[in-house]
Protein backbone atom coordinates (compact mmCIF):
# COMPACT_ATOMS: atom_id res chain seq x y z
CA UNK A 1 0.00 0.00 0.00
CA UNK A 2 1.09 3.65 -0.50
CA UNK A 3 2.23 5.84 1.86
CA UNK A 4 0.97 8.66 -0.21
CA UNK A 5 -1.36 11.36 2.41
CA UNK A 6 -5.10 10.83 1.01
CA UNK A 7 -7.08 14.42 0.72
CA UNK A 8 -9.64 12.76 2.75
CA UNK A 9 -7.15 12.05 5.65
CA UNK A 10 -5.77 15.72 5.68
CA UNK A 11 -3.68 15.07 2.34
CA UNK A 12 -3.01 17.11 -0.91
CA UNK A 13 -5.86 16.74 -3.31
CA UNK A 14 -4.93 15.52 -6.67
CA UNK A 15 -6.96 17.77 -8.67
CA UNK A 16 -8.52 20.94 -8.31
CA UNK A 17 -10.31 21.92 -11.78
CA UNK A 18 -14.06 22.00 -11.12
CA UNK A 19 -16.01 19.90 -13.88
CA UNK A 20 -17.30 20.93 -16.12
CA UNK A 21 -15.33 24.20 -15.92
CA UNK A 22 -17.04 27.91 -15.16
CA UNK A 23 -16.23 28.44 -18.94
CA UNK A 24 -17.14 25.35 -20.36
CA UNK A 25 -21.18 25.79 -18.88
CA UNK A 26 -20.79 29.32 -20.58
CA UNK A 27 -20.24 27.86 -24.09
CA UNK A 28 -22.87 25.45 -23.64
CA UNK A 29 -25.23 28.24 -22.69
CA UNK A 30 -24.23 29.84 -25.96
CA UNK A 31 -24.73 27.11 -28.27
CA UNK A 32 -27.96 26.30 -26.66
CA UNK A 33 -29.02 29.73 -27.27
CA UNK A 34 -28.40 29.86 -30.68
CA UNK A 35 -30.27 27.17 -31.06
CA UNK A 36 -33.23 28.26 -29.80
CA UNK A 37 -32.95 31.41 -31.46
CA UNK A 38 -32.20 30.09 -35.30
CA UNK A 39 -35.76 28.72 -34.71
CA UNK A 40 -37.66 31.77 -34.02
CA UNK A 41 -38.00 32.74 -37.31
CA UNK A 42 -39.43 29.42 -38.52
CA UNK A 43 -41.99 29.51 -35.55
CA UNK A 44 -42.64 33.07 -35.96
CA UNK A 45 -43.95 32.06 -39.50
CA UNK A 46 -47.54 31.25 -37.50
CA UNK A 47 -46.95 27.74 -37.30
CA UNK A 48 -45.46 25.47 -34.56
CA UNK A 49 -46.67 22.03 -35.26
CA UNK A 50 -45.78 19.76 -38.17
CA UNK A 51 -48.29 16.88 -38.43
CA UNK A 52 -46.83 15.58 -41.91
CA UNK A 53 -43.94 15.37 -41.79
CA UNK A 54 -41.87 17.85 -43.70
CA UNK A 55 -39.79 20.71 -42.83
CA UNK A 56 -37.59 20.56 -40.44
CA UNK A 57 -38.75 17.03 -39.39
CA UNK A 58 -37.99 15.87 -43.06
CA UNK A 59 -34.63 17.52 -42.79
CA UNK A 60 -33.63 16.01 -39.82
CA UNK A 61 -34.72 12.37 -40.70
CA UNK A 62 -32.56 12.70 -43.76
CA UNK A 63 -29.55 14.26 -41.87
CA UNK A 64 -29.69 11.25 -39.42
CA UNK A 65 -30.26 8.50 -41.92
CA UNK A 66 -27.21 10.07 -43.81
CA UNK A 67 -25.85 9.77 -40.39
CA UNK A 68 -25.72 5.88 -40.06
CA UNK A 69 -26.63 4.86 -43.72
CA UNK A 70 -29.84 3.65 -43.53
CA UNK A 71 -33.15 3.45 -45.48
CA UNK A 72 -35.24 4.96 -43.50
CA UNK A 73 -35.96 7.09 -40.34
CA UNK A 74 -38.45 8.21 -38.56
CA UNK A 75 -38.38 10.76 -35.88
CA UNK A 76 -40.36 10.47 -32.83
CA UNK A 77 -41.10 12.44 -28.87
CA UNK A 78 -38.91 10.16 -26.94
CA UNK A 79 -36.59 6.99 -26.86
CA UNK A 80 -39.27 5.05 -25.41
CA UNK A 81 -41.60 5.71 -28.40
CA UNK A 82 -38.86 4.47 -30.64
CA UNK A 83 -38.77 1.05 -28.60
CA UNK A 84 -42.85 0.79 -28.31
CA UNK A 85 -42.96 1.50 -32.26
CA UNK A 86 -39.93 -0.82 -33.09
CA UNK A 87 -41.54 -3.54 -30.95
CA UNK A 88 -44.93 -3.25 -32.13
CA UNK A 89 -43.03 -2.88 -35.98
CA UNK A 90 -41.86 -6.83 -35.64
CA UNK A 91 -44.60 -8.36 -34.45
CA UNK A 92 -44.44 -8.57 -30.82
CA UNK A 93 -47.63 -9.33 -29.05
CA UNK A 94 -49.44 -11.10 -26.42
CA UNK A 95 -48.15 -14.90 -26.23
CA UNK A 96 -44.42 -13.58 -27.10
CA UNK A 97 -41.80 -12.73 -24.90
CA UNK A 98 -38.29 -10.34 -25.71
CA UNK A 99 -35.17 -10.88 -24.32
CA UNK A 100 -33.50 -8.06 -22.55
CA UNK A 101 -30.52 -7.49 -20.58
CA UNK A 102 -30.74 -6.84 -16.94
CA UNK A 103 -28.46 -3.71 -17.37
CA UNK A 104 -30.08 -0.85 -18.74
CA UNK A 105 -32.73 1.70 -17.99
CA UNK A 106 -36.31 0.59 -17.95
CA UNK A 107 -37.56 2.15 -20.66
CA UNK A 108 -35.89 -0.90 -22.90
CA UNK A 109 -37.99 -3.13 -21.54
CA UNK A 110 -41.27 -1.28 -20.12
CA UNK A 111 -43.09 -0.91 -23.89
CA UNK A 112 -42.49 -4.72 -23.87
CA UNK A 113 -45.39 -4.62 -21.57
CA UNK A 114 -47.41 -1.82 -23.23
CA UNK A 115 -47.42 -4.88 -26.30
CA UNK A 116 -49.13 -7.41 -23.78
CA UNK A 117 -45.65 -9.35 -24.23
CA UNK A 118 -43.35 -10.40 -21.66
CA UNK A 119 -39.15 -9.10 -21.22
CA UNK A 120 -36.86 -12.08 -20.50
CA UNK A 121 -33.97 -10.67 -18.80
CA UNK A 122 -30.74 -11.84 -19.70
CA UNK A 123 -27.30 -11.02 -18.33
CA UNK A 124 -24.08 -9.29 -19.53
CA UNK A 125 -20.77 -10.28 -20.93
CA UNK A 126 -18.55 -9.01 -17.91
CA UNK A 127 -15.79 -8.00 -20.39
CA UNK A 128 -18.38 -5.02 -21.99
CA UNK A 129 -21.18 -4.13 -19.88
CA UNK A 130 -23.78 -5.31 -23.21
CA UNK A 131 -25.66 -8.48 -23.29
CA UNK A 132 -24.09 -11.95 -23.37
CA UNK A 133 -24.66 -13.16 -26.30
CA UNK A 134 -24.18 -17.17 -24.94
CA UNK A 135 -26.73 -16.02 -22.07
CA UNK A 136 -29.58 -14.66 -25.00
CA UNK A 137 -29.45 -18.17 -26.67
CA UNK A 138 -29.97 -19.76 -23.53
CA UNK A 139 -33.41 -18.35 -23.03
CA UNK A 140 -34.96 -18.30 -26.31
CA UNK A 141 -38.13 -20.32 -26.12
CA UNK A 142 -41.14 -20.45 -28.96
CA UNK A 143 -42.38 -17.54 -27.41
CA UNK A 144 -39.12 -15.40 -28.30
CA UNK A 145 -40.29 -12.79 -30.56
CA UNK A 146 -36.92 -10.35 -30.21
CA UNK A 147 -34.00 -9.82 -28.48
CA UNK A 148 -33.61 -6.42 -27.21
CA UNK A 149 -29.57 -5.55 -27.42
CA UNK A 150 -28.11 -2.37 -25.58
CA UNK A 151 -24.97 -0.32 -26.58
CA UNK A 152 -25.01 0.32 -23.17
CA UNK A 153 -22.46 3.58 -22.50
CA UNK A 154 -22.05 3.70 -26.37
CA UNK A 155 -20.21 0.40 -25.97
CA UNK A 156 -21.23 -1.63 -29.15
CA UNK A 157 -22.80 -4.99 -28.79
CA UNK A 158 -21.29 -8.33 -30.39
CA UNK A 159 -23.47 -7.86 -33.08
CA UNK A 160 -22.16 -10.33 -35.41
CA UNK A 161 -22.83 -13.08 -33.22
CA UNK A 162 -25.84 -12.34 -31.88
CA UNK A 163 -27.34 -11.91 -35.68
CA UNK A 164 -25.89 -15.13 -36.16
CA UNK A 165 -28.19 -16.31 -33.31
CA UNK A 166 -31.36 -14.36 -33.81
CA UNK A 167 -31.13 -15.20 -38.04
CA UNK A 168 -31.07 -18.95 -37.01
CA UNK A 169 -33.94 -18.74 -34.63
CA UNK A 170 -35.90 -16.14 -36.86
CA UNK A 171 -36.20 -13.91 -34.37
CA UNK A 172 -36.13 -10.04 -34.86
CA UNK A 173 -32.91 -8.00 -33.33
CA UNK A 174 -33.70 -4.05 -32.50
CA UNK A 175 -30.64 -2.19 -30.62
CA UNK A 176 -31.31 0.15 -28.19
CA UNK A 177 -28.62 2.87 -28.77
CA UNK A 178 -29.76 5.51 -26.54
CA UNK A 179 -26.57 6.20 -25.34
CA UNK A 180 -24.49 5.40 -28.80
CA UNK A 181 -24.99 7.90 -31.35
CA UNK A 182 -22.50 7.68 -34.45
CA UNK A 183 -21.20 3.81 -32.64
CA UNK A 184 -19.82 1.22 -35.08
CA UNK A 185 -19.50 -2.19 -35.37
CA UNK A 186 -17.19 -4.25 -37.98
CA UNK A 187 -17.47 -0.97 -40.27
CA UNK A 188 -21.62 -0.62 -40.17
CA UNK A 189 -23.35 1.84 -37.83
CA UNK A 190 -25.00 0.96 -34.65
CA UNK A 191 -28.67 0.98 -35.13
CA UNK A 192 -28.25 -0.59 -39.06
CA UNK A 193 -27.47 -4.36 -37.89
CA UNK A 194 -30.77 -5.38 -36.13
CA UNK A 195 -34.44 -4.55 -37.42
CA UNK A 196 -34.89 -1.72 -35.97
CA UNK A 197 -32.80 1.18 -34.28
CA UNK A 198 -33.92 2.97 -31.20
CA UNK A 199 -31.83 6.30 -30.71
CA UNK A 200 -33.01 8.41 -27.44
CA UNK A 201 -32.71 12.09 -27.79
CA UNK A 202 -33.54 13.03 -24.47
CA UNK A 203 -31.22 15.89 -22.92
CA UNK A 204 -28.66 15.18 -21.89
CA UNK A 205 -28.07 12.41 -25.15
CA UNK A 206 -25.32 13.24 -27.34
CA UNK A 207 -28.08 14.32 -30.18
CA UNK A 208 -29.90 16.05 -28.03
CA UNK A 209 -33.51 17.75 -28.45
CA UNK A 210 -34.52 18.08 -25.28
CA UNK A 211 -37.31 15.08 -25.66
CA UNK A 212 -37.19 13.23 -28.59
CA UNK A 213 -36.01 10.31 -30.48
CA UNK A 214 -35.46 8.93 -33.62
CA UNK A 215 -35.79 5.00 -35.20
CA UNK A 216 -33.84 3.87 -38.63
CA UNK A 217 -34.59 0.70 -40.16
CA UNK A 218 -33.85 -0.43 -43.87
CA UNK A 219 -37.40 -2.35 -44.02
CA UNK A 220 -40.12 -0.24 -45.80
CA UNK A 221 -43.06 -2.27 -44.12
CA UNK A 222 -41.55 -2.10 -40.38
CA UNK A 223 -41.17 2.00 -41.37
CA UNK A 224 -45.07 1.39 -42.19
CA UNK A 225 -45.81 -0.33 -39.10
CA UNK A 226 -44.16 2.11 -37.10
CA UNK A 227 -45.91 5.50 -38.96
CA UNK A 228 -49.01 3.82 -38.23
CA UNK A 229 -49.60 3.19 -34.50
CA UNK A 230 -48.64 6.93 -33.63
CA UNK A 231 -48.24 9.31 -36.31
CA UNK A 232 -51.22 10.40 -38.10
CA UNK A 233 -51.23 13.83 -40.40
CA UNK A 234 -48.47 11.41 -42.44
CA UNK A 235 -49.99 7.75 -42.67
CA UNK A 236 -51.98 8.64 -45.84
CA UNK A 237 -48.72 9.87 -48.39
CA UNK A 238 -45.80 9.08 -45.97
CA UNK A 239 -46.02 5.42 -46.24
CA UNK A 240 -42.97 4.11 -47.74
CA UNK A 241 -44.27 0.59 -49.12
CA UNK A 242 -48.26 1.58 -48.94
CA UNK A 243 -48.71 -1.22 -46.79
CA UNK A 244 -51.93 -0.09 -45.07
CA UNK A 245 -54.79 1.19 -46.93
CA UNK A 246 -57.58 3.02 -44.09
CA UNK A 247 -56.64 6.62 -44.02
CA UNK A 248 -54.81 8.69 -42.49
CA UNK A 249 -56.34 7.11 -38.84
CA UNK A 250 -53.47 5.96 -37.22
CA UNK A 251 -54.05 3.44 -33.98
CA UNK A 252 -54.37 6.33 -31.32
CA UNK A 253 -50.73 6.62 -29.89
CA UNK A 254 -49.55 10.29 -30.93
CA UNK A 255 -45.28 10.11 -30.83
CA UNK A 256 -44.29 12.78 -33.67
CA UNK A 257 -42.13 15.04 -32.49
CA UNK A 258 -42.01 19.01 -31.95
CA UNK A 259 -40.61 21.12 -34.65
CA UNK A 260 -38.65 22.95 -32.18
CA UNK A 261 -37.41 19.51 -30.77
CA UNK A 262 -35.95 18.97 -33.85
CA UNK A 263 -34.59 22.39 -34.37
CA UNK A 264 -32.41 21.17 -31.41
CA UNK A 265 -31.55 17.85 -32.69
CA UNK A 266 -30.74 19.43 -36.09
CA UNK A 267 -27.97 21.71 -34.33
CA UNK A 268 -26.82 19.10 -32.45
CA UNK A 269 -26.56 16.71 -35.06
CA UNK A 270 -23.82 18.44 -36.38
CA UNK A 271 -22.15 18.93 -33.40
CA UNK A 272 -21.71 14.71 -32.70
CA UNK A 273 -18.88 14.22 -34.75
CA UNK A 274 -16.69 16.55 -32.38
CA UNK A 275 -18.21 15.08 -29.25
CA UNK A 276 -16.94 11.78 -30.34
CA UNK A 277 -13.84 12.48 -30.84
CA UNK A 278 -13.31 14.72 -27.39
CA UNK A 279 -15.09 11.28 -25.53
CA UNK A 280 -12.59 9.63 -27.27
CA UNK A 281 -9.46 10.93 -26.85
CA UNK A 282 -10.57 11.50 -22.86
CA UNK A 283 -11.62 7.71 -22.50
CA UNK A 284 -8.00 6.67 -24.14
CA UNK A 285 -6.52 8.92 -21.43
CA UNK A 286 -8.61 8.16 -18.71
CA UNK A 287 -8.02 4.13 -19.70
CA UNK A 288 -4.17 4.58 -19.95
CA UNK A 289 -3.87 6.39 -16.96
CA UNK A 290 -5.69 3.24 -15.17
CA UNK A 291 -3.48 0.24 -17.10
CA UNK A 292 -1.83 -2.33 -14.52
CA UNK A 293 -4.38 -0.51 -11.79
CA UNK A 294 -5.23 -3.40 -9.03
CA UNK A 295 -8.87 -3.09 -8.17
CA UNK A 296 -10.60 -1.39 -10.95
CA UNK A 297 -10.84 -2.12 -14.46
CA UNK A 298 -12.28 -0.55 -17.79
CA UNK A 299 -14.80 -2.16 -19.53
CA UNK A 300 -13.85 -3.68 -23.23
CA UNK A 301 -14.62 -2.08 -26.77
CA UNK A 302 -14.29 -5.17 -28.67
CA UNK A 303 -12.48 -5.86 -31.87
CA UNK A 304 -13.88 -3.81 -34.74
CA UNK A 305 -15.75 -1.66 -32.45
CA UNK A 306 -15.74 2.08 -32.02
CA UNK A 307 -18.05 3.56 -29.25
CA UNK A 308 -20.21 6.12 -29.89
CA UNK A 309 -22.24 8.68 -27.54
CA UNK A 310 -20.27 8.09 -24.75
CA UNK A 311 -23.23 8.54 -22.34
CA UNK A 312 -21.33 8.08 -19.58
CA UNK A 313 -17.32 6.29 -18.91
CA UNK A 314 -18.45 3.92 -16.44
CA UNK A 315 -15.73 1.40 -14.46
CA UNK A 316 -15.91 -1.46 -12.49
CA UNK A 317 -14.55 -1.51 -9.10
CA UNK A 318 -12.99 -4.46 -7.48
CA UNK A 319 -10.81 -3.27 -4.69
CA UNK A 320 -13.45 -4.37 -1.92
CA UNK A 321 -13.08 -8.22 -3.34
CA UNK A 322 -9.49 -7.39 -2.40
CA UNK A 323 -9.77 -5.93 1.08
CA UNK A 324 -10.12 -2.03 0.20
CA UNK A 325 -12.75 0.15 0.57
CA UNK A 326 -16.70 -0.28 0.07
CA UNK A 327 -17.81 1.09 -3.35
CA UNK A 328 -19.42 4.03 -1.51
CA UNK A 329 -16.04 4.46 0.89
CA UNK A 330 -13.94 4.40 -3.07
CA UNK A 331 -16.17 6.86 -4.50
CA UNK A 332 -16.77 9.21 -1.75
CA UNK A 333 -12.58 9.06 -1.14
CA UNK A 334 -12.04 9.57 -4.94
CA UNK A 335 -14.32 12.42 -5.08
CA UNK A 336 -12.39 14.23 -2.18
CA UNK A 337 -9.27 13.73 -4.68
CA UNK A 338 -11.29 16.26 -6.88
CA UNK A 339 -12.33 14.01 -9.47
CA UNK A 340 -16.51 13.58 -10.19
CA UNK A 341 -16.54 9.99 -10.04
CA UNK A 342 -20.14 8.70 -8.91
CA UNK A 343 -21.74 5.16 -7.59
CA UNK A 344 -23.36 3.76 -11.13
CA UNK A 345 -26.87 5.04 -11.17
CA UNK A 346 -28.22 1.95 -13.62
CA UNK A 347 -26.81 -0.59 -10.50
CA UNK A 348 -27.79 -0.79 -6.67
CA UNK A 349 -29.02 3.07 -6.69
CA UNK A 350 -30.88 2.56 -9.48
CA UNK A 351 -34.75 2.75 -7.80
CA UNK A 352 -33.68 0.70 -5.01
CA UNK A 353 -33.60 -2.10 -6.65
CA UNK A 354 -30.34 -2.60 -8.59
CA UNK A 355 -30.58 -4.88 -12.09
CA UNK A 356 -34.20 -4.78 -14.41
CA UNK A 357 -34.53 -8.15 -12.92
CA UNK A 358 -35.12 -7.60 -9.60
CA UNK A 359 -37.14 -4.36 -10.10
CA UNK A 360 -40.28 -4.91 -7.94
CA UNK A 361 -42.36 -3.87 -11.97
CA UNK A 362 -41.49 -7.08 -13.05
CA UNK A 363 -41.40 -9.17 -10.27
CA UNK A 364 -43.83 -8.30 -7.70
CA UNK A 365 -46.82 -5.65 -9.12
CA UNK A 366 -49.90 -7.79 -10.15
CA UNK A 367 -50.26 -5.60 -13.26
CA UNK A 368 -53.16 -7.50 -14.62
CA UNK A 369 -55.27 -5.46 -11.78
CA UNK A 370 -54.01 -2.20 -13.23
CA UNK A 371 -55.56 -2.53 -16.43
CA UNK A 372 -54.74 -0.70 -19.75
CA UNK A 373 -52.88 -4.60 -21.25
CA UNK A 374 -49.79 -4.19 -19.58
CA UNK A 375 -49.68 -8.01 -18.81
CA UNK A 376 -49.96 -10.87 -21.39
CA UNK A 377 -53.30 -12.34 -21.16
CA UNK A 378 -52.41 -15.56 -23.15
CA UNK A 379 -50.59 -16.67 -19.72
CA UNK A 380 -51.21 -16.35 -15.71
CA UNK A 381 -49.58 -13.40 -14.06
CA UNK A 382 -47.37 -16.23 -12.04
CA UNK A 383 -45.96 -17.63 -15.20
CA UNK A 384 -44.59 -13.78 -16.09
CA UNK A 385 -42.93 -12.82 -12.95
CA UNK A 386 -40.64 -15.97 -12.46
CA UNK A 387 -37.12 -14.55 -10.96
CA UNK A 388 -34.12 -15.34 -12.64
CA UNK A 389 -30.59 -15.53 -11.54
CA UNK A 390 -28.15 -13.25 -13.49
CA UNK A 391 -24.71 -13.82 -11.50
CA UNK A 392 -22.88 -11.09 -13.74
CA UNK A 393 -25.28 -8.48 -13.07
CA UNK A 394 -25.66 -9.34 -9.50
CA UNK A 395 -21.96 -8.83 -8.87
CA UNK A 396 -21.80 -5.28 -10.96
CA UNK A 397 -24.51 -4.17 -9.12
CA UNK A 398 -21.88 -3.87 -6.61
CA UNK A 399 -19.29 -2.82 -8.38
CA UNK A 400 -19.92 -0.12 -10.96
CA UNK A 401 -18.72 3.53 -10.54
CA UNK A 402 -19.06 6.09 -13.07
CA UNK A 403 -17.73 9.76 -14.58
CA UNK A 404 -19.63 12.09 -16.29
CA UNK A 405 -19.46 11.97 -20.20
CA UNK A 406 -15.93 13.75 -20.18
CA UNK A 407 -15.94 15.64 -23.46
CA UNK A 408 -16.30 19.08 -22.55
CA UNK A 409 -12.75 18.89 -20.38
CA UNK A 410 -9.45 18.13 -21.45
CA UNK A 411 -7.15 15.13 -22.02
CA UNK A 412 -5.31 16.46 -19.34
CA UNK A 413 -8.65 16.49 -16.97
CA UNK A 414 -9.20 12.93 -17.55
CA UNK A 415 -5.82 11.76 -16.99
CA UNK A 416 -6.47 13.09 -13.43
CA UNK A 417 -9.09 11.15 -13.05
CA UNK A 418 -7.44 8.16 -13.47
CA UNK A 419 -4.21 9.88 -11.19
CA UNK A 420 -7.03 10.14 -8.58
CA UNK A 421 -8.37 6.68 -8.67
CA UNK A 422 -4.61 4.98 -8.99
CA UNK A 423 -3.89 7.21 -5.73
CA UNK A 424 -6.78 6.05 -4.13
CA UNK A 425 -6.46 2.38 -4.69
CA UNK A 426 -2.87 2.49 -4.00
CA UNK A 427 -3.28 3.77 -0.52
CA UNK A 428 -6.21 1.25 -0.03
CA UNK A 429 -5.88 -1.98 -1.30
CA UNK A 430 -3.26 -3.79 0.87
CA UNK A 431 -0.61 -5.13 -0.93
CA UNK A 432 -0.36 -9.28 -0.25
CA UNK A 433 -4.24 -9.33 -0.65
CA UNK A 434 -3.30 -12.01 -2.57
CA UNK A 435 -6.55 -12.64 -4.96
CA UNK A 436 -5.69 -14.11 -8.46
CA UNK A 437 -7.65 -11.02 -10.16
CA UNK A 438 -4.97 -8.26 -8.41
CA UNK A 439 -2.86 -9.23 -11.62
CA UNK A 440 -4.52 -6.52 -14.18
CA UNK A 441 -3.60 -6.96 -18.05
CA UNK A 442 -2.37 -4.12 -19.61
CA UNK A 443 -4.33 -2.16 -21.42
CA UNK A 444 -4.42 -3.04 -25.37
CA UNK A 445 -3.98 -0.08 -27.94
CA UNK A 446 -5.24 -0.80 -31.23
CA UNK A 447 -6.32 0.60 -34.36
CA UNK A 448 -10.02 0.23 -35.39
CA UNK A 449 -12.75 2.36 -37.08
CA UNK A 450 -14.06 5.50 -35.51
CA UNK A 451 -17.37 6.36 -34.78
CA UNK A 452 -19.55 7.55 -37.47
CA UNK A 453 -19.66 11.11 -38.58
CA UNK A 454 -22.84 13.13 -39.28
CA UNK A 455 -22.90 12.64 -43.67
CA UNK A 456 -20.79 9.47 -43.65
CA UNK A 457 -21.92 6.09 -43.48
CA UNK A 458 -18.31 4.40 -43.30
CA UNK A 459 -15.38 5.12 -41.32
CA UNK A 460 -11.84 5.65 -42.03
CA UNK A 461 -9.40 3.48 -40.39
CA UNK A 462 -6.80 5.81 -38.69
CA UNK A 463 -8.28 6.66 -35.17
CA UNK A 464 -6.72 5.05 -32.10
CA UNK A 465 -9.28 3.98 -29.12
CA UNK A 466 -8.12 1.94 -26.06
CA UNK A 467 -9.70 -1.49 -25.01
CA UNK A 468 -9.16 -2.16 -21.34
Amino acid sequence: MSTTKLAIKGGKRSMYAIYPSPLARIEKAVVLTADVLGMIPRIARGKTTIGDGSKIVAKFERAFRELVGSDFSLAMNSGTATLHSAYFAVGVGPGHEVIVPAYTWHASATPVLQCGATPVFCDVDPRTLTADPDDIERRITDRTKAICVVHVWGNPTEMDRIMEIADRHDIAVVEDCSHAHGGVYKGKALGTWGAVGCFSLNAGKAVDAGEGGIAVTDSAELFDRMLILGHFGRIKRGQAADTFDFGDMSLGLKYRPHQCAMHLARASLKRLSGLNRRCGRSWEALSAELVGVRGIRAPETLPGATRGGYQAFVLVYEGADMGGLSREEFVKTVRREGAPLTVDRYSKVNFTYGMLHKAPLFTQVHRPTLGGGCYDPTRSWEDTVQEVCLPVCEKLADQLVSFPRLNTGSTRFARGCGRAIRKVLEATIPADSGRDNDRAEPTKVRKTQPAVEPGRSKARQSDVVVSA
